[in-house]
C-alpha cells in the first residue's frame, strides 16, 4: 500500500468515525427524535458550533421514520454517503457507507451526542444529500434488507 493510499484510508475513517472519541463535551438532550410523522426531516451536526468550519467535522443527514440516508464529510474536501437507522436514545447513526466505486459497503458507526447540532443548511449540504439519496436509491438492490425499499419520499 503506497503512503497515499494509507492517506486516503485514514481519511475514510476519520470521516466514518465522526464524533467517535472527540474531546468535546457531550450535549444534553440532543434535538434529534424518533420521526413518527412519516415526513422526512434534515439534520446538520457539526464538531464546531459554526457550519463550513475548514478542518472541522460534519454529519448531514435525512431522517424518515428511523432510516436516514446522509453524508459525513470536512469543507473543501470530500464526502462520503451513508444510509442506515438512527438510534434516538444511543444518539448513534449505524448503517453502511455507500461507496460508489465498490460493490461492498463498509460499516458506519457515527456518535451524534458530542456533535452540535446546526440550525441551518447550506446549499452544499442539500447538494451532498441529494448526490447521497440518488446513490441509494441506485444501489438500492445492493443495500441490506433493513433499508429495503427506500421510502417512496426519497424517490421524488
Amino acid at each position: 500500500m503506497n503512503f497515499i493510499q494509507s492517506l486516503h484510508q485514514k481519511r475514510s475513517a476519520m470521516l466514518l468515525a465522526l464524533g467517535l472519541g472527540l474531546s468535546l463535551q457531550a450535549m444534553p438532550g440532543l434535538a434529534v427524535q424518533p420521526n413518527q410523522t412519516g415526513q422526512e426531516e434534515t439534520y446538520l451536526y457539526g464538531q464546531s458550533r459554526k457550519p463550513n468550519q475548514v478542518q472541522q467535522g460534519y454529519v448531514v443527514f435525512e431522517q424518515f421514520g428511523s432510516t436516514v440516508v446522509g453524508a459525513s464529510y470536512y469543507p473543501r474536501s470530500e464526502f462520503r454517503c451513508f444510509i442506515g437507522n438512527l438510534n434516538s436514545q444511543s444518539e448513534r447513526v449505524t448503517g453502511v457507507m455507500l461507496a460508489s466505486m465498490r460493490m461492498e459497503q463498509a460499516p458506519i458507526n457515527i456518535d451524534l451526542s458530542p456533535l452540535y447540532p446546526l440550525e441551518q443548511l447550506s446549499q452544499n449540504d442539500q447538494r451532498m444529500l441529494t448526490a447521497c439519496k440518488q446513490t441509494a436509491i441506485k444501489r438500492q438492490e445492493q443495500l441490506p434488507d433493513q433499508w429495503q425499499p427506500i421510502p417512496a419520499a426519497w424517490l421524488q
